[in-house]
């Protein structure tokens, strides 16, 4: 890695996060009317193993809209349940949405959290299904691959999916049939914070007719978000559908330079689009940092190369692959990743590289 005498890159802001605060998300949740005279709700249930008394702040997210934070005390050992909480604590009488949930650091060690949307009938019949709470830092971040397995029998069952987006996030859906053909894609955009669901999802995002053992993909190309889905048989049951974070077969021989000597210092060895350590960044020099990213492809192709997104302020500064970046005090002692497309032959991936400010 080399300093340079020039003035050093300012540092573009990171997300602003709640000092010491933890979030999980229960990324579906809602209330409304269903068939039949029937009432979807869901039902949050909260338990502290604590041996005294904390408080989770709850605000429930649609779309962009954000309800609350309502307060919810938890004495010491002590189980809470909020019936159709959409409802109850934030006066929704017809809403889908994500349910985030903020607690001290410290606190987040304790707590047990389950959530579970169900369809009531008149006569008392319920179906449903459980809604895990995830962490925000569990979130499918740049560079991986969300996948939604559809449905096997879309003949009698409907598949819904949608996110809740971390952190502003950039992705491209593709459809992927049970013979691993890509039958439709679509980029989007989502805000930090909003949430979307797609009823009939295939349909609505591809403008195609889903087919037996469909796979839904959402490559993220920048920022981080919790996916989910839902298929809905004929009687009305509903199955929760985890999104499944995965990588593609990177068919690029990738590496970092760091002293740009002509020497490959950190390499990506087994192929996941990940480089195997993370480069170190040196805070308030004074003076930008140079590293090269060198990449080819499979066959010794030239690779062009695009910086996505960066923790710090960095950009590439010629055709070989050399980087420019740098970092103020405030970062020292983070780390991050820098996100880079890599094109070659027309195809494109995602490389990460780990970054250490020290």
């Amino acid at each position: 890695m080399k300093f340079r005498n020039f003035l050093s890159a300012a540092a573009i802001a990171l997300l602003p996060v709640a000092a010491g605060a933890a979030t999980l998300v229960v990324p579906a949740a809602g209330t409304g009317p269903g068939a039949n005279l029937s009432q979807w709700q869901s039902e949050l249930t909260l338990h502290s193993s604590a041996p005294r008394a904390l408080s989770v702040s709850l605000a429930f997210h649609q779309g962009t809209t954000v309800l609350g934070p309502v307060s919810v005390a938890l004495g010491a050992k002590e189980t809470v349940s909020i019936a159709d909480i959409a409802k109850s604590k934030f006066g929704l009488d017809a809403a889908t949405g994500a349910i985030v949930l903020t607690v001290d650091d410290r606190d987040e060690r304790y707590l047990a959290i389950t959530s579970r949307t169900f369809n009531r009938a008149p006569d008392g019949s319920e179906f449903g299904q459980d809604v895990p709470a995830v962490k925000s830092a569990d979130a499918v971040a740049a560079g991986q691959i969300a996948t939604l397995n559809a449905p096997s029998s879309v003949g009698s069952t409907r598949f819904n999916f949608g996110l809740y987006a971390v952190t502003a996030t950039t992705l491209k859906w593709e459809l992927v049939r049970a013979n691993g053909t890509v039958a439709g894609s679509a980029n989007a955009t989502y805000a930090a914070g909003q949430h979307v669901q797609y009823n009939l999802g295939v349909n609505t995002v591809f403008g195609v007719e889903p087919q037996n053992n469909d796979a839904v993909y959402a490559r993220i190309s920048s920022g981080s978000a919790i996916f989910y889905g839902s298929a809905i048989n004929n009687t009305g049951d509903p199955t929760f559908v985890p999104a499944i974070p995965t990588r593609d077969d990177i068919l690029i021989q990738f590496g970092v330079d760091a002293n740009e000597d002509g020497t490959i210092d950190l390499n990506d060895a087994n192929h996941d689009g990940v480089l195997d350590g993370a480069v170190d960044i040196f805070t308030g020099t004074g003076f930008p940092i140079f590293f090269r990213v060198v990449a080819k492809g499979e066959f010794g192709e030239t690779v062009n190369l695009e910086l996505v997104s960066s923790p710090s302020d960095a950009r590439f500064v010629d055709a070989i692959g050399t980087l420019q970046t740098g970092a103020n005090e405030g970062l020292r002692g983070q780390t991050g990743e820098m996100i880079v497309k890599a094109t070659v032959n027309g195809q494109t991936s995602l490389l990460t590289i780990p970054v250490r400010y020290r």
